[in-house]
């Protein structure tokens, strides 16, 4: 997770992916990026991008599309050039939701209460894009519903200011807040199961893996006690939801993270850095892969002779994720973000740098 105001909407994200990558899941771990506001982009605007993504050697891709011609014709497009993309759907929430008005002190934007998701609303909706879907012929790789669901800038039932804190699976049934916020994943857990109806009963897509919400690394650090701002921890998250049967419902779990850099040679920081995604990212024992479909680090370099410390960050990283990938715990990684200019871009001036390079190549097999 990182700051707010960078980060992309997620009304209808889409990890589409074409022909290649349904035979990508359970074979590999996809490896792509995120691009910012593809939906938005005039056809011409789209096709841009399409070819840098296909000069790049981009295979997938997660973004947001609308279920209207412009964007199912960009997702056939992508599909047909080879490149897969991811589908999130967000859920529909029931007319009497109130609107928790946005913090701009915070950066927090407004959100509607997790608590207020209407099931049979968000049925229609995925039907809806599945149908579309059917009709211009493009198979997902997966379908990722909602976005960071378990902390404050996403969910309304997180009030602002908040506690400054990252609730724990027992806060869920003892903090008042929290016990709300538990009350919006049962909530979350009934549009999933929605989902999950829809998706079985398409032409096209009857066997798409559904993967949870792209949780946010909340860890109760100083910036949210500074902010006051809550959310719940991605061990607690899906300690919760799998007790009330997530792994029912989904066949991978969603996560994001933007790990520290650490010096180079300093081994202590790299083993303390890994030790912390393990306990607080990727905890073991969950029974389906993680997808972390957001990743990176920040850079404003201009060129791949500026930006060697970002690079060489990604080849620690990539070779963190190879071995979760080995284990059978990594279905797939998203680099955050392809567009420029954001600091964490890293197509800019007109070609990948060489820390994307490293970001987007294929995860070698298992």
């Amino acid at each position: 997770m990182k700051n707010p105001s960078w980060r992309m909407p997620f009304a209808l994200a889409l990890i589409l992916v074409g022909s290649h990558g349904l035979a990508a899941w359970g074979a590999e771990c996809a490896v792509g990026v995120n691009v910012n506001s593809f939906q938005n982009f005039s056809a011409p605007e789209q096709q841009v991008i399409v070819e840098q993504l296909k000069q790049s050697k981009v295979r997938f891709v997660r973004t947001s599309l609308r279920p209207d011609d412009k964007n199912m014709n960009l997702a056939k497009t992508l599909q047909s050039d080879g490149i897969g993309l991811v589908l999130a759907p967000g859920v529909e929430f029931s007319p009497e939701a109130p609107l928790r008005p946005a913090d701009a002190k915070r950066h927090m934007r407004s959100a509607k209460p997790l608590s207020y998701a209407d099931p049979e609303l968000s049925r229609a909706n995925f039907q809806n894009v599945f149908d579309k879907l059917d009709a211009y012929g493009v198979a997902l790789t997966g379908v990722e519903l909602g976005n960071e669901i378990n902390w404050t800038d996403f969910n309304g039932d997180f009030p602002i200011p908040g506690q400054g804190k990252s609730f724990n699976i027992d806060d869920l049934s003892k903090d008042p807040e929290a016990k709300q916020v538990a009350q919006g994943f049962l909530q979350y857990l009934k549009v999933l199961a929605a989902l999950k109806e829809v998706r079985d009963h398409s032409k096209l897509n009857q066997h798409t893996p559904i993967i949870s919400a792209g949780m946010a690394a909340v860890s109760g650090g100083a910036w949210q006690k500074n902010l006051q701002v809550d959310g719940v921890s991605i061990p607690a998250t899906y300690a919760f939801l799998r007790a009330h049967g997530l792994d029912q419902l989904v066949d991978g779990y969603g996560v994001h993270d933007y790990p520290p850099v650490v010096k180079p040679g300093d081994k202590a920081a790299a083993a303390q850095r890994e030790a912390q995604l393990d306990k607080s990212i990727f905890p073991p024992g969950n029974t389906k892969p993680y997808w972390l479909t957001e990743w990176g680090f920040q850079s404003v370099a201009k060129s791949s002779a500026e930006d060697k410390e970002r690079a060489r960050s990604v080849a620690e990283m990539r070779a963190y994720f190879l071995n979760l990938s080995r284990k059978g715990r990594l279905g797939g990684i998203f680099w955050y973000v392809w567009n420029e200019p954001d600091r964490d871009s890293i197509y800019r001036g007109g070609s990948l740098m060489d820390a994307g390079r490293q970001a987007v190549a294929p995860m070698p097999g298992r």
